[in-house]
């Protein structure tokens, strides 16, 4: 629901300071939400980035009075929303995928669901003949695969709050390898991701329903199931006692839920 008027939309179109200030009181809170939902991944919220995406926000409704068309109160916050959600996620896209176009990171992403969240795989997807004029070139797919892990250093703070600041990701790999920090090197970082990247993969598979889980494992044969993804999904459905749509079903439902828990988490660490 909202509290502006027809007359005041009309208005504040026309640029009068008083329907303007108006529009702008009333679409406050809704920028400062949205703000805040896309500043948070895995139940953290980026405080800098709220203020950021605040502004953003802002200049978004501003932006958006002159595009639209009537006067209509429900019309007119539902097209607020939908534009400052656009113009905020491509905000929050430039701001945590560095080194890469939103065009680039847009059709990453679209990989990384099509490979269940598996950022590596998301990488061939991505740059596979498959993907059309969406085809990312192999160069550019490994850079925004990059982007979306998060280039690490061995210097950055690791668990600050029950370390102190001084306490790295360099310290963390040397006491899982026991070997001194000055020997740890950027070979060790990539060790170390991928181990995080499996544990990851199997915590979120965890979170699934059985059947979800059972689908995905056998699709990419992970451990205890084989692997099933090149065979017919009558063979897969005949093991597990369902049918074939059954397991259709199951994929379809577990990729989309698998990609969201696991880039909600997968940036946590």
């Amino acid at each position: 629901m909202t509290q502006l008027t027809h007359a005041q939309i009309s208005d504040a179109k026309s640029n009068d300071l008083d329907a303007v200030s108006s529009v702008i009181r009333e679409t406050e809170e809704l920028v400062k939400a949205r703000a805040r939902r896309f500043a948070t991944t895995a139940g953290h919220t980026d405080s800098d980035l709220v203020e950021d995406l605040t502004q953003v926000g802002r200049i978004a409704v501003w932006e958006a009075l002159g595009e639209f068309a009537g006067d209509d109160p429900a019309q007119f916050m539902a097209h607020i929303d939908r534009r400052i959600t656009r113009a905020m996620a491509d905000a929050r896209r430039e701001a945590t995928r560095p080194g890469v176009s939103a065009y680039t990171a847009k059709r990453f992403e679209h990989a990384l669901c099509l490979a269940g969240g598996d950022p590596y795989e998301a990488e061939k997807i991505a740059a596979s003949e498959e993907r059309g004029t969406d085809r990312l070139t192999p160069d550019l797919a490994r850079a925004a695969r990059l982007s979306w892990l998060g280039l690490d250093s061995l210097d950055r703070p690791v668990n600050s709050a029950r370390h102190g600041e001084s306490f790295t990701l360099g310290d963390v790999i040397a006491q899982e390898m026991g070997v001194p920090a000055d020997l740890v090197d950027s070979a060790d970082i990539a060790s170390h991701r991928r181990r995080v990247i499996r544990e990851c993969v199997h915590r979120t598979l965890g979170l699934l329903s059985e059947r979800q889980r059972h689908v995905l494992k056998a699709d990419h044969g992970i451990v205890p199931l084989g692997f099933y993804g090149d065979g017919p999904d009558a063979d897969l459905a005949a093991d597990m006692g369902v049918t074939t749509d059954q397991v259709k079903q199951a994929r379809s439902k577990g990729k989309v839920r698998f990609s969201e828990l696991y880039r909600a988490g997968a940036r946590a660490w």
